[in-house]
């Protein structure tokens, strides 16, 4: 059967945009909440009109059997990721569901008040808003978690459709084997663990399915499981994001349309998705000429770029408030170890990089995505340095498109020698990826029972946690989620309800 490309895209931006324009009627004085959605109405039909004009409309094909099976794939996947609690949750989730049991007990904007003073939620919660809004219509927070299980499965649904179109993928199994890299891409953590744990003995205690060697220095690049299982709402749209840039990578009159709902779900994969933009529209003003750059200019673009204070206002007061100085953003000490970086980068993504080389030696795109996925282990913000996990996932994303391109090219055709071994070292270093992957889902089946709950917390709030003083309260929360000092928000003043 056939699946218009335009047809997905357009359900994947109404997909990306229904948290903001939730969070614009929930949050936001009536007035301001009424000129924001019709701004955003104005320049998302604007936006899209020109995406369905950009030539042919391109079609997917899958027999009905392959669709069915895909959907039933991510069904079960899903399932088993922690989404919707009916497997075993990452402790993470004791966030998640904290942030969405306030979503749905509280008002909008969700305020809170402890002796420290009032405060107001200031996080990326694009993605609990419309699960919010079902527990809220129901009075029901198991009601939330299957709104949040069935959001993130059509996600998955349409990513799969678009990675299919942005891989070249034609065969029935290719396809599918399109949707495990979707849910499996990694890089070759447990060859890197290993390689790290010979080199450095003393910094080696620990036997992690996320980083490679967190005693020597803490940089991680998340294989897609984890992302999943850990922070999904800072991966689906992101990812759709990178899936709609790569389609059509020089339109760049849809670039604020594609990129501004992202920012409600995860900020730093905001900059990373950016990070790809920018030399991509650089790189076609030199190219096609300086005129091309006018393009940018367009209404939709102008538009959301109007549109795009009142994120930069509701998270303002979040980043500026005062925060110890190793939270914040700085160069990545290697603790004498350089060493570690190169190991990093080879066994994360430059083996995949490699490999690619001779197809994409003049691929923009490929050297945008090896360019910055070598520039984010330098620096470091967060507790647990955020930036580098979360910037790298629209490049990685990039860096799996390429891939499936390589595979699909020339298949069923004679290959040469060297094409053939680097297929299959390919396909090994990804089998080496899917390794830690495939425990974790090999033990969710086998630990769990359908029908059971198996939620890390639901009946938590984020409201005894808003204390800025309290030394007793962990920095990973109170310096993460919160606006303080409300009287010189200007978010806050004039814009909240």
């Amino acid at each position: 059967m056939e699946i218009k490309v335009n047809t997905v895209s357009i359900a994947a931006l109404v997909y990306m945009y229904l948290g903001v324009v939730f969070f614009f009627i929930g949050w936001l004085k009536t007035g301001y909440a009424l000129a924001a959605c019709l701004i955003l109405g104005a320049g998302f039909l604007a936006g899209a009109r020109s995406w369905c004009q950009a030539g042919a409309d391109d079609k997917v094909h899958l027999s009905k059997g392959t669709l069915l099976m895909g959907a039933a794939l991510i069904l079960f996947f899903v399932w088993h990721t922690g989404i919707g609690a009916f497997t075993g949750q990452a402790g993470d989730w004791a966030k998640h569901n904290a942030v969405m049991h306030d979503l749905i007990e509280k008002d909008w904007p969700v305020m809170y008040r402890t002796a420290y003073g009032e405060s107001m939620l200031s996080y990326y919660i694009g993605f609990y808003l419309c699960p919010a809004l079902a527990g809220k219509a129901l009075g029901s927070f198991r009601a939330a978690e299957w709104m949040q299980y069935a959001m993130a499965a059509i996600g998955i649904f349409l990513l799969w459709l678009l990675l299919i179109r942005i891989g070249k993928v034609k065969k029935g199994k290719w396809q599918l084997l399109c949707l495990a890299l979707l849910f499996f891409f990694g890089g070759l953590l447990p060859l890197g663990q290993a390689v790290c744990g010979s080199i450095y003995p003393e910094n080696f205690p620990f036997g992690s399915h996320e980083w490679m060697n967190p005693e020597t220095v803490r940089i991680q690049y998340t294989s897609n499981w984890s992302l999943l299982k850990w922070v999904p709402g800072q991966a689906i749209v992101p990812w759709m994001a990178t899936s709609l840039l790569l389609l059509k990578p020089w339109k760049t009159e849809n670039y604020m349309l594609i990129g501004f709902p992202v920012i409600w779900y995860s900020g730093f994969a905001m900059i990373g998705l950016a990070a790809l933009m920018l030399p991509l529209y650089l790189y076609d003003g030199i190219k096609n000429g300086w005129k091309r750059l006018g393009k940018a200019f367009s209404i939709s673009n102008l538009l959301f770029a109007v549109l795009s204070g009142i994120p930069v206002l509701y998270f303002w007061g979040n980043i500026s408030g005062e925060k110890p100085e190793y939270l914040g953003f700085h160069w990545l000490d290697y603790g004498g170890k350089p060493g570690f970086y190169i190991l990093f980068c080879f066994f994360m993504f430059g083996f995949y990089a490699i490999l690619l080389f001779k197809e994409n030696r003049k691929n923009i795109v490929y050297w945008i995505s090896v360019t910055a996925l070598l520039i984010y282990p330098r620096f470091a913000m967060g507790l647990y340095n955020d930036f580098t996990m979360r910037a790298s996932i629209p490049a990685l994303f990039m860096l799996l498109a390429l891939i499936l391109r390589f595979f699909s090219e020339g298949n069923g055709q004679e290959q040469d020698k060297n094409v053939v071994i680097r297929k299959t070292l390919l396909a090994a270093g990804l089998a080496v990826g899917m390794i830690y992957p495939l425990m974790n889902l090999r033990e969710s089946i086998v630990k769990n029972q359908i029908g059971a709950v198996y939620r890390t917390e639901s009946s938590m709030s984020l409201e005894p946690l808003a204390d800025p003083s309290d030394g007793e309260i962990p920095d990973d929360f109170k310096y993460n989620y919160y606006t303080y000092h409300l009287e010189k928000d200007i978010f806050y003043q004039y814009l909240a309800k």
